[in-house]
């Protein structure tokens, strides 16, 4: 039994060499399916007004017809509008990817946003949901403002970084003669 086993085990093996010509074609068709720029500037907008600019050294685009994803494996930056073409925002982050059919954008590694209010978000991990105009994080997440800093896990932010939400909060805040805070 033992040498009918190894026979079959040998002969799968022979059976299933591939010719390194095979092989190599295989490779170029799955890469064929890959788009590369280097050094872009995409620009998205809404009714006519840009919303915002995204800037990255390196983008892959994959046309899977399953999951078409954009995929920018050296980071990147953006700038987000407000109606009146006034900068409101910016962002960056050292790693991203965007699915199409799903409309989600991940973002990862030293994930920072400034917004117009001056505060500032770091964490590490952000995913923005387009279709429900939210971005959202399970992951720690600092905030910073000229008058207080906060800290907490669960993060709940509107596209325009204008308005959020964070849970399990910890961190100080500064208040004035009268005990109100400006948190509003």
């Amino acid at each position: 039994m033992k040498k009918n086993f190894l026979a079959a085990f040998c002969l799968c093996l022979w059976a299933c060499q591939n010719d390194l010509e095979d092989v190599a074609r295989i490779e170029l068709q799955s890469e064929a399916g890959i788009e590369r720029a280097e050094d872009i500037e995409i620009y998205y907008s809404d009714s006519a007004i840009v919303r915002f600019k995204i800037k990255s050294p390196l983008m892959l685009y994959y046309m899977d017809i399953k999951n078409p994803r954009r995929e920018f494996p050296k980071g990147i930056a953006a700038d987000f509008f407000d109606y009146n073409q006034q900068p409101s925002s910016q962002l960056s982050a050292r790693y991203a990817i965007q699915t199409e059919l799903n409309q989600k954008i991940l973002l990862r590694d030293s994930v920072v946003i400034w917004n117009n209010k001056q505060e500032r978000l770091e964490t590490e991990e952000l995913l923005c949901d387009e279709r429900a105009q939210m971005i959202h994080s399970e992951k720690f997440v600092k905030i910073q403002t000229p008058t207080y800093t906060m800290f907490g896990y669960g993060l709940h932010y509107n596209l325009e970084t204008t308005d959020w939400t964070l849970d399990k909060v910890s961190g100080t805040i500064l208040t004035n003669k009268n005990g109100d805070t400006d948190l509003n």
